[in-house]
């Protein structure tokens, strides 16, 4: 009996899996039989000598799903696997456990794993992520952050949460693979670099950031950074970071941040499949977001949002304290809510695809700021200059679109981007000046109301359901966050003990 379930090809020990009993099963892989039946949901009290055919057969859990349940928890590992293989078998056993679940952005959770279609790690309470990759790139062999403290944790759709006593870590699954490491003391966070990932500092793009210079990240064509900014959740989040300080030696990255820092991995947006190892970026969107990477240090990169697959489910990431939510979401129509208490304009960033929005022909992508036409800058750049007027710049490559908005002066605003009807491109009118916009912003966003609603979490923890004006459910990184102040309370998230 020759079952691989299409792992043999990698590590031959799942040859015949089919007919070994499940004890066995678990013993070669290095899997606790327990941790294995709750997690598959199968009975407490089955007879762990069924051959796994047998628990096919009489409980429904297929073979295949125990195969890739294996691959994703396995701590005996055969080696003979390279770093590569072993991701590209964890991959197609992720792939095997998504079938008939959906598309779009989420992870999926076997023990202490979690497989998102951009982003996989496993997660170790001591304060340890393992194999952390985006796209088919393995990148941190380990990230180590020592005294963790572990207290609880919430996976929610695209958002992993971890709390520890005066750290927490945050990851999403979205194109840029965003990794959070949050101090409320100072901490020390060790990235342990995979085989072929290289690390660099970054001063050309960062002219005056002093201790918060990005590093840049590259692997197989590959590229992402490293950031450093304040902690939006703090009293004074526009305040400077001072004392960061990052050395790279060899294979390893040592960031000792100060309290209230954050420093983050965000990769250049991948595109919306796996396995992006030959992928080159063009150089105008590389450039884009160097730009982006920089501004979140400053602290004028106020937010972003990514589509995907034309899934409701959604990833909010807040680099400053702007609230971006999702109002309304349909085929080629989409309407965000954006709101801050910021006295200062911020930009904020919109990655979408062609299965969420038509970009099939760019020119009928229409982008309005409370109900005004928003002009389009010529350069990236052109949007930091701190103007009175709403300014949009934006990208479209292999069928994605990044799009950066600057807001001008906050209250609560509205942003739509639909089509213009087929034939009618000239209606989008994307040379209006920027002051008629600005005139037309003021007179239909006067009211500075805010539904109270929108952007909280309940008291579990969980985040709110669609509210009366049929917002479309979403995991911010922002708002799970969770109040400095209850760093050590017991926040009721569900937890496998």
């Amino acid at each position: 009996m020759m079952q691989g379930y299409g792992f043999a090809q990698y590590d031959s020990r799942f040859d015949g899996l089919g007919s070994m009993t499940f004890e066995e099963v678990s013993d070669t892989f290095g899997v606790q039989v327990e941790n294995a039946i709750s997690d598959l949901e199968l009975p407490e009290d089955m007879d762990t000598q069924l051959t796994v055919l047998e628990i096919e057969e009489r409980y429904g859990v297929s073979g295949q799903e125990i195969a890739s349940y294996m691959v994703m928890n396995m701590q005996q590992l055969n080696t003979t696997l390279d770093p590569r293989e072993r991701l590209l078998m964890r991959q197609q056993a992720t792939q095997a456990m998504r079938t008939g679940r959906g598309s779009g952005m989420y992870f999926m959770r076997q023990g202490n794993c979690a497989c998102g279609n951009f982003t996989t790690f496993n997660f170790n309470e001591s304060g340890i992520i393992e194999n952390f990759a985006v796209g088919g790139n393995l990148l941190f062999d380990s990230v180590e952050i020592p005294d963790f403290e572990y207290l609880d944790e919430q996976i929610t759709e695209t958002t992993a949460f971890y709390q520890g006593v005066d750290s927490q870590i945050l990851i999403q699954d979205s194109p840029m693979g965003i990794f959070q490491v949050r101090a409320f003391a100072n901490k020390t966070v060790t990235y342990n670099l995979a085989d072929g990932v290289k690390a660099s500092l970054e001063k050309n793009i960062s002219s005056g950031l002093e201790n918060a210079v990005p590093i840049k990240i590259t692997a197989n064509n590959f590229e992402g950074y490293l950031v450093f900014f304040r902690n939006p959740l703090t009293e004074n989040p526009e305040g400077p970071i001072n004392g960061t300080e990052v050395e790279i030696s060899g294979d390893k990255i040592t960031v000792n941040l100060v309290e209230y820092s954050v420093v983050m991995f965000r990769a250049s947006p991948m595109q919306p499949s796996l396995m992006q190892t030959g992928y080159r970026y063009d150089s105008n969107h590389t450039y884009m977001h160097q730009v982006l990477n920089r501004e979140i240090a400053t602290g004028r990169f106020g937010a972003e949002i990514a589509f995907r697959a034309g899934s409701d489910k959604v990833s909010v990431t807040n680099y400053a304290p702007v609230g971006l939510k999702v109002r309304e979401m349909d085929r080629d129509r989409i309407v965000l809510g954006v709101e801050s208490d910021l006295p200062d304009g911020r930009v904020i960033n919109i990655n979408l695809d062609n299965e969420t929005i038509n970009l099939t022909n760019p020119d009928r992508l229409r982008l309005r700021y409370d109900g005004a036409i928003i002009e389009e800058a010529d350069s990236i750049d052109e949007l930091f200059t701190d103007g009175n007027r709403p300014l949009c710049y934006r990208l479209y490559e292999n069928g994605t679109a990044s799009i950066a908005v600057y807001i001008p002066q906050f209250s609560e605003h509205e942003i739509i981007i639909d089509l213009v009807p087929e034939g009618e491109e000239g209606a989008a009118d994307v040379s209006r000046t920027g002051e008629m916009a600005s005139d037309e912003a003021e007179s239909i966003g006067a009211d500075d109301g805010i539904n109270e609603t929108e952007g909280q979490v309940s008291e579990t923890g969980e985040p709110k359901a669609q509210n009366e004006k049929g917002d479309v459910e979403s995991s911010p990184a922002f708002e799970l966050g969770f109040a400095v102040s209850g760093l050590t309370a017991a926040y009721g998230l569900r937890h496998r003990k």
